[in-house]
């Protein structure tokens, strides 16, 4: 505007787009207004920080410890996931970052269009506020909004949430923290150290193994499948004391023949409603047996995965794993209940009186030499 060429380090930068850059502050009345000068985005940070002076703010200005007053926050779409929002998209980013860090803390941003893709340079005060018996105190701390990198990539993805919430078509996760904080490559191509080795990222895939296992044992919704067996174990419990009592009452029928028929009709009323209660168990058996066929579905996909595992990486991904699921299993058996093996020898005795109802189902991973035959033993 001035009739200034300024030279950019940035090769991303498109010069011929400078002109399109916005900023904007918070003026007096708390509302959004277009700079006209640099000097308004600071004002509106000096008279935000003088407000937590007021009401009890201690800002340290000694050096290496100071106070940070004021952090910049960076957001960045890409071209495509904004094309359906270009006019709202910056204000919406605003929205959700004042419900994140407070309304009076977001004082001012720029949004950027000269570059690879729109993004907003948001200028943010942690200030910290409570009350107590009416009174305000302010603190200035972003450690009271995030402890460390992590933690901020963590409210990087509730930014994602809240956009995807409001109809934008963007990815929810981001590469790994440990990826930021790894390092990164300058202009020239050259790798500069910030964190952890390249060999220690490629380390990482072994945890993901070790979370793709895991998200595979919750997905068998183990909490349904314990409430559905405590509750079998409860009906059986409640149907053995049943017959118990039937059984005293049949004893009494005979010691009193003039209300045999009476009682024996109560009786058989009762013997229906055991019966009943019987096949209500039965029929929990098989959604408990479902359940645990599911399971066997997933154990072809699941050795599947680790045979190409095995063959991509060159590793005994496949034996580490079945080796480590024998270890759970032996654990496993010594920790069996009594009520787990009443079911199991309910299983048996359906199997051996030919009752196709009730299958054997492995486990996770079938090991050969680990299954219910062995708890049950």
């Amino acid at each position: 505007m001035n009739v200034c060429e300024v030279q950019h380090s940035n090769p991303d930068i498109d010069s011929d787009l400078t002109l399109l850059n916005e900023s904007f502050y918070k003026n007096s009345n708390g509302q959004w207004e277009k700079t006209s000068h640099s000097k308004d985005m600071v004002d509106a940070i000096n008279k935000h920080i003088e407000y937590a002076k007021e009401h009890g703010a201690r800002i340290t200005a000694k050096g290496k410890n100071d106070t940070v007053i004021v952090r910049p926050l960076v957001v960045q779409l890409d071209s495509d996931s904004i094309a359906e929002h270009k006019i709202t998209w910056m204000w919406d980013v605003i929205e959700i970052l004042e419900k994140q860090f407070g309304k009076n803390n977001i004082t001012g941003f720029s949004v950027h269009k000269d570059e690879t893709n729109p993004h907003l340079h948001i200028s943010f005060i942690p200030c910290f506020e409570t009350e107590k018996d009416g009174e305000i105190k302010c603190t200035i701390s972003q450690t009271k909004f995030f402890k460390s990198p992590k933690q901020l990539a963590g409210l990087h993805r509730k930014i994602r949430k809240s956009l995807i919430d409001k109809g934008y078509d963007i990815e929810l996760e981001n590469k790994p923290i440990e990826e930021h904080l790894a390092g990164y490559y300058d202009k020239n191509g050259e790798w500069h150290q910030q964190g952890l080795t390249p060999d220690q990222l490629k380390e990482l895939s072994d945890r993901k193994i070790n979370l793709r296992l895991e998200a595979l044992k919750m997905s068998i919704k183990r909490n349904e499948l314990d409430k559905l067996e405590m509750a079998v174990a409860d009906m059986m419990k409640s149907s053995k004391a049943e017959k118990e009592e039937l059984e005293k009452e049949r004893i009494s029928v005979e010691n009193d023949k003039a209300t045999v028929q009476a009682q024996l009709q109560a009786v058989a009323i009762k013997e229906m409603e055991v019966q009943k209660r019987e096949t209500e168990v039965a029929e929990i058996l098989e959604i408990c047996n479902q359940i645990v066929s599911d399971e066997k579905n997933l154990n072809a996909k699941f050795l599947e995965f680790l045979d190409r595992e095995s063959k991509r990486t060159g590793k005994r991904i496949r034996e580490n794993v079945e080796k480590l699921y024998k270890r759970f299993q032996n654990e496993r058996k010594k920790n069996v209940s009594d009520w787990q093996l009443e079911l199991l020898r309910l299983r048996n005795e359906r199997l051996k009186h030919g009752d196709t109802t009730t299958d054997y189902c492995p486990d996770i991973i079938d090991i050969a030499d680990i299954g219910y035959n062995d708890l049950s033993a």
